[in-house]
């Protein structure tokens, strides 16, 4: 359940509100998403109704994650999904777990002013330094957008490694090219040091990737980015919810998004073959905790409805 900001007399817009007059982000309906999905490299396939993507080898998400499901009457093909699946539960529907993500709600209320008074000084001195604009030109993200990449890389040492130059421009200029994508640039003196690639899907925005360079962290740029996003999708029609991703096992990762999100917890169902459970509890729950509950015996699931 997702608590509501209140409207206050603070929800007035300031000027660093304002600075992405007339853009939006163009929304996605599932197939779209899909299509998107699989250009940019994932393996999607779609399954008694629901499209779905394997986040890791075998083990597949809902394209659209906060879409409810109800496990008896859809799940993944089991071809491809032999390790396990997740999805959210719908309301009076088979569930077992407990998703936790981090997620802001209520976009349209979406102000610096709601903010921390430390985070406000973090994001205008960020402003002051930096621009952050959709990124126009391809070239951009193939030359200096590379050079962030892998400094971001090396920094944090998380997800698939695209430090092949090669593999790089596949990724990011498939990214760049799809139809409704809009890519979000900070630059310090017309140089790109940090990018997100957002996209709008239903009713939810979400950053889907960032990187910033180490030299430029002292800038703030991941602030500005996430405040950009924010306020661009608060001038959307149609979204009402940023998703910034499941807990992970990094908490300093975590206490960044939770300066614009809060812990919000789903009712989920999980299946873990039994075959590979071992490893799973040893090896995987630990890195993404957010794959929790017994997965093995469902319940009834009465408090979403």
């Amino acid at each position: 359940m997702i608590i509501m900001p209140q409207p206050t007399e603070q929800d007035q817009l300031c000027r660093e509100d304002l600075l992405w007059g007339g853009l939006s982000f163009p929304i996605l309906n599932e197939e779209e998403l899909a299509h998107d999905l699989a250009a940019t490299g994932d393996k999607v396939h779609l399954h008694r109704g629901v499209s779905w993507v394997q986040v890791k080898p075998f083990f597949c998400l809902p394209c659209l994650l906060f879409s409810e499901t109800d496990h008896r009457n859809s799940w993944p093909h089991p071809a491809r999904a032999l390790a396990g699946f997740m999805h959210l539960s719908a309301p009076n529907s088979p569930s077992n777990g407990i998703y936790r993500a981090i997620v802001r709600g209520r976009l349209d209320l979406y102000s610096i002013q709601r903010l921390s008074k430390e985070r406000r000084h973090r994001l205008r001195r960020a402003l002051k330094h930096l621009t952050v604009r959709p990124v126009e030109s391809l070239d951009d993200l193939l030359t200096q957008g590379y050079e962030v990449y892998l400094s971001c890389h090396e920094r944090v040492r998380w997800g698939k490694s695209r430090c092949d130059r090669q593999a790089f421009n596949a990724w990011i200029a498939a990214a760049f090219r799809r139809p409704k994508r809009l890519a979000l640039g900070a630059y310090s003196a017309n140089r790109l040091v940090a990018f997100m690639l957002p996209y709008a899907a239903a009713n939810m925005v979400t950053p889907s990737y960032i990187a910033s360079h180490t030299d430029a962290l002292k800038y703030g740029p991941n602030d500005s980015l996430y405040h950009a996003l924010l306020c661009i999708a608060r001038q959307t029609p149609g979204l009402e919810m940023a998703n910034f991703g499941p807990v992970s096992s990094d908490p300093l990762l975590d206490q960044f998004k939770m300066n614009y999100g809060s812990l919000t917890q789903f009712t989920s169902y999980t299946w873990i073959n039994p075959l590979v459970r071992p490893m799973f509890n040893k090896w995987i729950r630990p890195r993404y905790p957010w794959l929790c509950g017994d997965a093995t015996q469902a319940s009834v699931n009465s408090e979403n409805g």
